[in-house]
């Protein structure tokens, strides 16, 4: 089961089968309000029978007992009237899947991959610290959803790793992007 859709994430996920997906990995916009935020939720919880990871702003936090943290490349960008934030949050659901084979750095809940190559998105994740999470939290075979797709940095990690997908982007310019990323013509 792999696919990429192209379409609005909230008509498409309340359609989709409950417990339907193995892992939810996802970078929504940042400023959905805390109903929004509750909804998505609620319904991520009802199709994914594993783990769900939302990145966040910490000042926006998506609802969850549990935080990991991604410190990004500091940039060089003016912050002469205010503070520069370095840092997202993840949204982190544990789910019943947890490979610990990994070396123990992986687990620390901070990480700071930087982006290789070209920027492609403007919120582009990089694909080692996405593959790091598929790695432990899903088996091969598996399937990885991914409802605010953006350029494909999620699917590509799961295509990588031998796990199926499922992508939904609501722009057609960066779905298009999404699928020439990810070999899917």
């Amino acid at each position: 089961m792999s696919n990429l859709i192209l379409g609005d994430a909230r008509e498409t996920i309340i359609k989709m089968t409950d417990k339907s997906v193995d892992l939810i990995i996802t970078d929504p916009m940042y400023d959905l309000n805390q109903v929004e935020q509750l909804w998505y939720q609620a319904e991520f919880t009802r199709v994914c029978k594993g783990a769900i990871l939302v990145f966040c702003m910490p000042e926006n936090q998506w609802p969850a007992d549990k935080f990991l943290f991604w410190v990004k490349q500091p940039s060089t960008k003016n912050y002469s009237k205010n503070f520069g934030r370095f840092i997202e949050m993840i949204a982190y659901y544990p789910g019943p899947t947890f490979n610990n084979q990994e070396y123990w750095a992986n687990y620390t809940g901070i990480y700071n991959d930087t982006l290789e190559g070209p920027r492609i998105h403007e919120f582009q994740k990089p694909v080692s610290l996405i593959e790091r999470f598929v790695r432990i939290l899903s088996n091969e075979g598996d399937v990885v959803f991914d409802p605010f797709m953006g350029s494909g940095s999620i699917i590509l990690a799961a295509k990588n790793l031998k796990r199926n997908y499922v992508g939904i982007e609501i722009d057609e310019a960066t779905y298009e992007v999404a699928k020439q990323r990810i070999g899917e013509d």
